[in-house]
């Protein structure tokens, strides 16, 4: 067991004032066997009217609105886990949703003959299953920035041989649902990342493994699951829309400090 002090903030600063600012924000960590989440304190700037909600795959959504001028948006939260040392998350049997593919992670022909070609050679353990498929996409893809979206399809991400973490998640979900293994996305920190992170969850018999394709290694005490679903769309820490002329500059910050 290891103790997590962390520290999120994403500050959005406009070129001209908005109104009528509504969000919808999934910053909102739960505890579970493998986190316990000890103190959590929500920064919101400026107030507006919130209210709590969740969502259908179980994450904690921070809505809200703020209807006068403002030229920045600031959200953000501190707090304290303490971490398992163990890489998995025990809970119900999965959502059969997320046997299936989405827009995001649906396979064309280039993902179903990646998986024709290495399929036949993934070992039948289910974890070590996992991490071959992990490995896969990690030999095939070069962490790049700018060369991908937030809209950036599976398929396309694999074409383009390159993307950010969201892109390699997308690319081996679509490679685990095509053999038959229930899997999801999930967002959350990893400590040498300077802004949120996202991994994969495969069930394995009555348990989800957390593996990360971009590191190329099953999750430890390092990483804090914020938001889960079946892609991208599901998980996304912030959705938000406004009434304005402008445009917008995104600030991220995140530090977690790691006590023995």
């Amino acid at each position: 067991m290891k103790t997590v002090n962390f520290q999120y903030q994403t500050k959005l600063t406009f070129s001209s004032p908005v109104t009528e600012h509504r969000f919808s924000l999934k910053i909102l960590p739960q505890s579970d066997d493998r986190q316990r989440i000890e103190e959590l304190v929500v920064n919101i700037e400026p107030e507006g009217v919130t209210w709590n909600s969740t969502d259908g795959f179980g994450n904690r959504l921070l809505n809200g609105h703020i209807e006068f001028p403002h030229e920045h948006f600031c959200f953000g939260i501190k707090g304290t886990a303490n971490m398992a040392d163990v890489p998995y998350t025990m809970c119900s049997e999965p959502e059969r949703v997320l046997f299936y593919p989405t827009e995001l992670t649906r396979p064309d022909k280039k993902l179903v003959d990646l998986y024709k070609e290495i399929e036949l050679s993934a070992p039948e353990n289910f974890l070590e299953r996992l991490k071959f498929y992990s490995q896969e996409v990690h030999a095939r893809m070069r962490y790049e920035r700018g060369v991908t979206s937030a809209s950036t399809t599976a398929e396309e991400a694999l074409a383009a041989g390159a993307g950010v973490c969201q892109d390699y998640t997308h690319i081996l979900l679509s490679l685990l649902r095509q053999d038959g293994i229930c899997c999801r996305y999930t967002a959350g920190f990893a400590s040498d990342s300077g802004e949120t992170h996202a991994w994969a969850e495969a069930w394995i018999k009555d348990r989800y493994y957390g593996i990360d394709p971009t590191r190329n290694k099953l999750i430890d005490e390092s990483y804090i699951a914020i938001s889960r679903g079946r892609d991208f769309e599901d998980a996304s820490i912030e959705r938000g829309i406004f009434k304005g002329m402008c445009n917008e500059i995104v600030n991220v910050q995140l530090s977690m400090e790691i006590l023995q």
